[in-house]
């Protein structure tokens, strides 16, 4: 099927119209609407896009879930603390004394957290509980991982 002069004129007449390109297809026979569609825009026609109804326009936005990132800590924190934090810089930083980092070592102040520590533990009681996890927990974590892991 070719496109005529006569073919193209009645196309534009049916499409300044109102006339669906299904309708369109049918009346010039032998055509498909995807073919009238085409042509229509080769030709410049007018865009027709309306919705049927109000009604039908609305769309349902809906929301993602986020995700629970499972390697996240909880850290409980408590107020009664047994010793105050005593800020020391690297250089002042000695065996017994708390080595927690206080603020980015990026920084011009940062410090450690000075308390008193037991013998052989680089943390005082407090980040102490903080920094080692019971060795289930790790455990219980790693499996997790596995479990879960692409690739």
């Amino acid at each position: 099927m070719s496109w005529t002069h006569e073919r193209i004129e009645h196309l534009k007449k049916l499409w300044e119209a109102g006339h669906t390109a299904s309708n369109i297809a049918t009346e010039l026979g032998g055509i498909t609407r995807n073919a009238v569609i085409g042509k229509a825009h080769r030709l410049g026609l007018s865009g027709r896009m309306k919705s049927k109804s109000k009604v039908s326009s609305v769309s349902i936005v809906r929301r993602k879930k986020m995700p629970a990132n499972r390697n996240s800590k909880i850290i409980e924190l408590t107020t009664s603390v047994s010793e105050p934090m005593n800020p020391i810089s690297f250089a002042g930083i000695k065996d017994g004394l708390c080595r927690w980092p206080l603020g980015e070592p990026e920084d011009l102040d940062f410090k450690f957290c000075g308390r008193s520590s037991n013998d052989g533990v680089v943390y005082c009681d407090e980040h102490h509980s903080l920094a080692y996890q019971p060795l289930s927990q790790t455990r219980q974590k790693r499996t997790n991982r596995k479990r879960f892991k692409v690739g």
